[in-house]
């Protein structure tokens, strides 16, 4: 039987979006807009572009940069060499091709439709996600084309952008956004976005705090070059004269929703059912849900202040066991549990509990004794906690044992290092599953987890956790501009020197 990579099947996944059963995305009533040209309706292409988001977000970025950061683990078959960063270049070649012809052309098309048509609210919804989406790949590459990138057969061999100049851009892509968001009603001459838009069904308030928020995210990746400068932009962002305008709440999540059917099913509960047991938890990940140190052995017992969130982010490997397996060595244990493995789960892109997360760090660079960054950081967990937990039938997840967790788990003490450490241990159990953590661990050293096994190869010199993502091949041998002799540790991002 021919084997499949995990980025295959999201090659599946994105064609069954493409025709994707509109009721599962609850898309029953799409909003279609009567000034459209009959040639292009924004409506629909911002609908396919928002869903194919979601699964390459889920699969090209929150799986592979998720392995690196042993959340999960690539722990059989064709997932096996990312656990231990041997996966052929060529495994990135869908990665790079979905982000860049399955959404960023069509947010393109969108953008200078709805330009064109005077539809201020499409234009900023699709700016918003153009710079997520240009954010995740150069977070993933490094340097990437930007300025040349969707022209077509008209430019075939599109020059490089620095990152530096990337993240330069992408903050002046947020501001018009939010300029243009913050239009009244009347400025759009046509329908404005509904249930068209499967993210917040057009409620452009949301849109706004989810500007503000990837503003303060993109801003606090420069922390390792200037940390004051870094938090004091992340405020900026998120408050205006002392006005909070991040991600207001957990209601306003910025996440794709995914249908019950095979076509349309969350990305990983596919590649679950696909490849069953080639994805499994890391130990370093189920250590920290045991109530344990990260590096300790996934064998160790549970620790006390077991994660209230562990039966929902986890399966037990055995009876009420969790293990996670050991990064570099093949086998599966614990897997994803129901909260994100379920078919109907979302893909987030960002979250309240991340903009409080992003607060309570530039709080504690900016002052250590600051009582506020105590005050976002218990925000940033209990909200998670809020998202997460169901029901009350889990002993560790009762209302006492959360406040005891927080207590033990997530208490700064105005020693700024150690409470770093916290902050980002905390983050990245939080946004479980998504790429975000992988750029905190490379800016911070957080949390700090151990070298994986058999990782030491041409590529990764020293068996090091990789810093980013060797170019795919293809991009390789058709664009004579892509950078040589890219490894997963050379050259560094911009943002990580």
């Amino acid at each position: 039987m021919k084997k499949s990579s995990i980025t295959n099947i999201l090659k599946r996944s994105v064609l069954a979006a493409s025709v994707i059963t509109l009721a599962g995305c609850d898309l029953t009533d799409t909003n279609n807009n009567p000034n459209a040209s009959s040639e292009v309706s924004v409506s629909a292409v911002l609908t396919g572009a928002e869903v194919v988001l979601g699964f390459s977000l889920g699969v090209d970025a929150g799986l592979v940069a998720n392995i690196y950061i042993q959340q999960v683990a690539g722990a059989n078959g064709d997932a096996a060499s990312f656990d231990n960063y041997t996966t052929s270049p060529g495994y990135f070649n869908s990665s790079w091709a979905n982000f860049y012809t399955n959404v960023l052309d069509e947010l393109q098309i969108v953008q200078r439709t709805a330009t064109a048509q005077q539809l201020p609210y499409y234009s900023g919804i699709a700016r918003v996600l153009t710079a997520y989406s240009y954010g995740t790949l150069t977070d993933l590459f490094g340097d990437i084309p930007y300025k040349e990138a969707l022209n077509g057969n008209s430019v075939t061999n599109p020059k490089y952008d620095g990152q530096a100049d990337i993240y330069k851009d992408l903050q002046a892509q947020l501001d018009t956004a939010i300029t243009e968001l913050s239009k009244p009603v009347s400025a759009n001459l046509g329908a404005t976005p509904f249930t068209d838009d499967v993210i917040f069904k057009g409620n452009i308030a949301n849109w706004l705090a989810t500007a503000y928020t990837l503003k303060a995210r993109y801003a606090i990746h420069l922390s390792k070059a200037n940390p004051q400068e870094a938090a004091k932009q992340v405020l900026a962002a998120l408050y205006n004269a002392g006005v909070y305008r991040g991600v207001p709440s957990n209601a306003a999540d910025a996440q794709v929703v995914f249908g019950s059917s095979a076509t349309n099913a969350n990305p990983y509960y596919q590649q679950n059912t696909y490849r069953p047991g080639w994805i499994g938890l890391g130990a370093s990940f189920v250590n920290l849900l045991n109530g344990n140190k990260v590096t300790d052995a996934p064998t160790t017992p549970e620790g006390q202040n077991v994660d209230p969130r562990r039966a929902y982010f986890a399966t037990p490997s055995s009876g009420t066991t969790y293990r996670g397996s050991a990064p570099g060595v093949p086998g599966a244990f614990s897997r994803i549990g129901s909260y994100y493995g379920a078919a109907t789960a979302p893909v987030i892109l960002i979250s309240y509990s991340e903009a409080k997360f992003l607060e309570a760090e530039a709080r504690s660079i900016l002052n250590p004794a600051d009582p506020l960054a105590q005050t976002a950081l218990e925000a940033a967990v209990k909200a998670s906690f809020a998202k997460v937990i169901s029901g009350t039938g889990d002993a560790y997840a009762t209302p006492q044992k959360q406040a005891e967790y927080i207590t033990a788990k997530a208490t700064l003490t105005g020693n700024a290092t150690k409470d770093l450490e916290t902050i980002i241990t905390q983050k990245y159990i939080a946004l479980f599953l998504q790429p975000e953590v992988w750029s905190d661990y490379r800016r911070t050293g957080y949390p700090a987890i151990p070298l994986a096994a058999n990782a030491t190869h041409s590529a990764n010199p020293a068996g090091q956790i990789p810093r980013r993502i060797p170019y795919p091949q293809r991009e390789q041998s058709l664009n004579k501009n892509t950078p040589a002799n890219s490894t997963y540790q050379q050259p560094k991002l911009w943002w990580d020197q």
